[in-house]
């Protein structure tokens, strides 16, 4: 029977492939991981719970950052160079006492939030192999994957998705990221609305959440980026 514990590693492991740029083995880690989560679920018949429970997320978060090894990624594109966030992130197990004893829909979230991860850490790996080898077939990965994860972590109500690092870290960097590759495929307006939507991601959990899921350089990077969209919305009537 497969075991989370085994589905966490295997992103983890994943995550170590993609340090040493071993893209091919990273991707397959990390598909096989999804994969593992996906017999999970339906083994736990956990897609049958759904989110209408209103139950709120475990205070002790599912992930972190692999600080150790934070990188940045300046990408040219037709409006410069703008800053990607490419650090994949690490899962912990949640410990069963974090979990509501009478519910399952608060592992029905926990699960929600692993997957989004391990998509998130899918479209940086093809975001990466793409900035480094020219790949458009990587790129429109990239962005699909992106998408997704931004679905995702979607579900969840704004009061709740506003006040958990592990979302808020994937909505703000997907959606950085996602811009970027929009903005290289020239679609300027879907940019820079996308952008729009993480300035007010990032006002709204400046306080109690950015300080603790980005490096000053990487807030930075991101608030450049949004500051970046209005010169390129007053291009056009100058």
């Amino acid at each position: 029977m497969i075991s989370l514990r085994d589905t966490l590693k295997l992103n983890n492991q994943a995550a170590a492939l993609f340090h040493s740029e071993n893209f091919p083995q990273a991707e397959i880690a990390y598909n096989e991981s999804l994969c593992f989560f996906k017999i999970i679920l339906e083994e736990s018949h956990y897609q049958d719970v759904g989110m209408a429970s209103t139950a709120s997320l475990p205070q002790h978060e599912c992930l972190h950052s692999m600080s150790a090894h934070k990188s940045r990624c300046k990408i040219s594109s037709h409006h410069g160079g703008s800053f990607v966030y490419q650090s994949p992130l690490i899962l912990n197990e949640l410990p069963s006492s974090s979990l509501h004893p009478t519910s399952r829909s608060t592992s029905v979230q926990a699960m929600i939030i692993y997957c989004a991860a391990v998509v998130f850490n899918t479209a940086i790996l093809h975001h990466q192999e793409s900035i480094k080898t020219g790949s458009s077939v990587c790129l429109d990965r990239a962005a699909e994957l992106y998408e997704a994860s931004i679905r995702l972590v979607g579900k969840f109500p704004t009061t709740v998705a506003s006040s958990n690092k592990t979302i808020s870290l994937i909505a703000m960097a997907a959606s950085n990221n996602l811009a970027q590759i929009e903005f290289q495929k020239g679609l300027l307006d879907q940019a820079c609305k996308r952008l729009q939507v993480l300035k007010h991601l990032m006002t709204q959990s400046l306080r109690h959440v950015v300080p603790y899921i980005f490096t000053i350089d990487e807030f930075e990077g991101m608030l450049s980026n949004t500051l970046s969209a209005k010169g390129v919305i007053a291009s056009p009537a100058a």
